[in-house]
């Protein structure tokens, strides 16, 4: 029996005793009573009396031993963790049920869910429709991100919704065994050129329509950070999740006419980053990626390689990039009467849709961006820049008529400035080509034509 339940036995019997010696002393008077009656009421007395005073004595007793108990655990912390308090500790399984909620909350506010909302406004010079209606607004896209961290593990997932097509533009597992390495597994960023997209306004440069930069494949990815140094080493088993052209990054396409699509690839970047105080920083770069171009209508492979070198520098507001890239893909094609493709030429997709890039070749980008943070209501920052490419075929090339000709070197120029107000964006581009890979219909005729577009939104 507990000393809290003696305690309140003592209570209940006092209070019994109390009431039965008022009850006593009330009868005496109001009435009178003989002598056998009063006598029967003083045994009952003396009877609780007793009782009274030997559970006031086990109480004592218990009191003590309680005390000489904790006085003993004392000395030996182990007892004293190990030993339970009756009156605080909860059940097991409550316990273990409150622990895996807790774990489970910690996990959900480690968890970030975003996304972003997109129009699109564009007027294209080559459009009798956009002359006709002065342009065009049409939807973008929508996007879903979800990306956390737990412990030394890491996820990221992003998808797109286009109209007509949506595609998993990257997703990937990660695990970081310290600070200076991580890990990743699954379709992620291919380390190649500038990072992280080689280009600075939203519509790209060639390399990034080529496939060189910006870059997503299915594999696994190791990085690391020393000091000045970043270097990232990459196998990827295969270009892309599936054979077909609805995915981000530009890669040869299984599901084509040519029929090449690119596995088992590995891939290396190494840069070098030259310190110039708080306003500034240069990064030196090189990059190599190749492997095997499978034929998947000769059910033969040939191979591929690329290499790059680059220079990506922060000074204050200002950022510059430029980049150097020497390509060459050997591709065992079916014949080009079977094709209809041109074997000067190598078929690439990305967003749905198939183009043609030269086998083999060079491509050169400069680009420089300026940012400038203003008070404008609710607007915060300008952000101003431009990109322009240009590729060098080493062959004949046309990216028309199944690559047969030979046309004048693609070049593409995108100038233009990002608004931003909180949650809030606006991309405003202008954007000149000349044989622009006839990317999303500009015309290849050896002559300059202009997009003007405007790509806002909200990012959540």
């Amino acid at each position: 029996m507990t000393n809290q339940t003696d305690s309140r036995r003592l209570k209940a019997l006092a209070l019994s005793l109390s009431i039965s010696m008022a009850m006593a002393a009330t009868a005496a008077q109001a009435a009178p009573v003989d002598q056998q009656t009063i006598e029967a009421l003083r045994a009952q007395l003396q009877q609780m009396q007793q009782r009274l005073d030997r559970l006031e004595q086990q109480q004592a007793a218990g009191t003590s031993g309680s005390q000489q108990e904790v006085a003993n655990q004392g000395g030996d912390k182990s007892n004293a963790a190990t030993t339970p308090d009756p009156q605080q500790s909860e059940p097991r399984p409550q316990q273990n049920l409150a622990q895996e909620n807790s774990s489970a909350i910690e996990q959900m506010q480690q968890t970030k869910f975003s996304g972003q909302l997109q129009f699109n406004g564009s007027f294209n010079d080559w459009s009798e429709q956009n002359k006709d209606t002065t342009g065009d607004l049409d939807f973008g896209k929508f996007v879903l991100a979800v990306n956390g961290e737990v412990d030394d593990l890491e996820y990221d997932i992003e998808y797109r919704f286009y109209d007509g097509y949506q595609f998993l533009k990257s997703g990937w597992l990660g695990f970081n065994p310290n600070d200076d390495d991580t890990i990743r597994v699954g379709l992620v960023q291919t380390p190649f050129g500038n990072m992280d997209y080689g280009y600075q306004g939203w519509y790209g440069t060639l390399p990034y329509l080529a496939g060189f930069n910006d870059n997503q494949n299915a594999g696994i990815k190791w990085d690391h950070h020393q000091g000045p140094w970043d270097t990232s080493l990459a196998f990827f088993k295969s270009d892309n999740l599936g054979s077909g052209n609805e995915h981000y990054g530009a890669n040869a396409i299984g599901d084509s006419a040519q029929g090449n699509s690119e596995e088992n690839q590995l891939a290396a970047r190494a840069g070098y980053t030259f310190d110039h105080g708080e306003d500034g920083s240069t990064q030196l770069n090189v990059s190599a990626k190749g492997g095997q171009l499978y034929n998947q209508q000769t059910n033969r492979s040939g191979d591929n390689w690329s290499a790059a070198i680059g220079v990506d520098g922060s000074y204050g507001n200002w950022r510059t990039m430029v980049q150097a890239t020497t390509y060459e893909y050997n591709p065992k094609n079916p014949s080009e009467a079977q094709s209809g493709i041109s074997d000067n030429t190598i078929q690439i997709g990305a967003f749905g849709f198939n183009y043609l890039i030269p086998k083999r070749g060079q491509m050169y980008t400069a680009s420089a961006s300026y940012s400038m943070d203003v008070d404008w209501g609710p607007v915060e920052n300008l952000f101003f820049f431009n990109d322009f490419s240009y590729i060098d075929p080493s062959d004949d090339f046309a990216s028309i008529n199944g690559g047969f000709g030979d046309q004048d070197d693609p070049m593409l120029n995108d100038l233009g400035v990002l608004v931003t107000a909180g949650p809030y964006f606006a991309w405003f581009d202008i954007i000149t080509n000349k044989n622009g890979l006839n990317y999303f219909g500009s015309p290849v005729n050896d002559h300059w034509h202009t997009s003007v577009q405007t790509n806002f939104g909200i990012n959540f």
